[in-house]
């Protein structure tokens, strides 16, 4: 049987507190995820989109990876056997700098490692900068749930360069967890640009954005599941909800040998690409 993958399109109540957000994600994922083998939140999946202002207090918000809000995460894995993708807003240590960061948990509870955004999203009322410190750790690739995993994180999605070195590394999917609202004309654009990076890499591309309606902007949801051949197996509309989809490590394997899209490329005008 192949491996299952969930997008699990969630809602954060803007009025209710991170540890009260996380109880009903956890409770999500166990309702509409257990069946999966790997789960994948939206971006900061248990916060208001708090960089929409710039206040010292929403560093309290930031969570550390050895503390309780995180050891809930790692006790749902474990009891669900599903791995989970997790975005929350990072306090790293030592050296107390912030993160946007993706904790990758595998089935059996245990931290396998973690993705922080390499691009923080800067425009005016849109204040990433000033709480995130970009990304360290490069392009990584992790091996959960039967599977190799990659992550970008939202405005990530935008430099191709990400996914390549994921594919190049052996990702069969690579996960966008996104925080996205409707304007500026991203939902329709959305699709097509993780269909693109599916195509040029040979890798499935998991898609997850937010629902509902924060400051008088709605996420427009959209979260999606595309094959490396460029297909849709779903997409789901703006409400909160959670897409499942097979995807198979021996289609990508298939697909690259047929396109050979990654076995063509020129490392010589390429030469940091893989220091990334």
């Amino acid at each position: 049987m192949s491996p299952n993958v969930a997008a699990v399109q969630f809602e954060a109540g803007p009025d209710d507190s991170p540890e009260e957000n996380l109880e009903r994600a956890m409770d999500v994922l166990a309702e509409t995820a257990a069946e999966a083998d790997v789960a994948c939140l939206p971006e900061y999946f248990a916060t208001p989109y708090f960089p929409a202002e710039q206040d010292p207090e929403n560093f309290d918000l930031a969570v550390r990876d050895d503390g309780d809000f995180v050891a809930r995460i790692r006790e749902t894995a474990a009891d669900l056997d599903t791995a989970v993708v997790a975005p929350v807003f990072e306090e790293g240590y030592p050296g107390g700098r912030y993160y946007n960061t993706a904790l990758i948990v595998d089935s059996d509870g245990e931290l396998a490692g973690k993705y922080r955004k390499l691009h923080p999203f800067q425009r005016p009322g849109y204040n990433e900068t000033y709480y995130f410190s970009p990304g360290d750790l490069g392009a990584p690739v992790f091996d959960v749930g039967g599977l190799t995993i990659g992550v970008m994180i939202c405005f990530d999605r935008h430099f191709p360069e990400i996914a390549r070195v994921q594919a190049l590394r052996g990702a069969d999917v690579v996960f966008v967890p996104t925080c996205s609202f409707g304007e500026e004309n991203r939902d329709a654009v959305w699709v097509k640009e993780l269909t693109g990076i599916a195509v040029s890499n040979s890798v499935y591309v998991v898609g997850v954005n937010r629902a509902g309606t924060e400051g008088g902007q709605t996420h427009f949801g959209a979260s999606t599941v595309i094959d490396p051949s460029g297909e849709e197996r779903g997409t789901l509309d703006a409400d909160p909800d959670t897409l499942s989809a097979e995807v198979s490590p021996s289609t990508v394997t298939n697909v690259r040998n047929t396109t050979k899209h990654l076995n063509d490329i020129r490392a010589e005008l390429l030469p940091d690409l893989d220091s990334l």
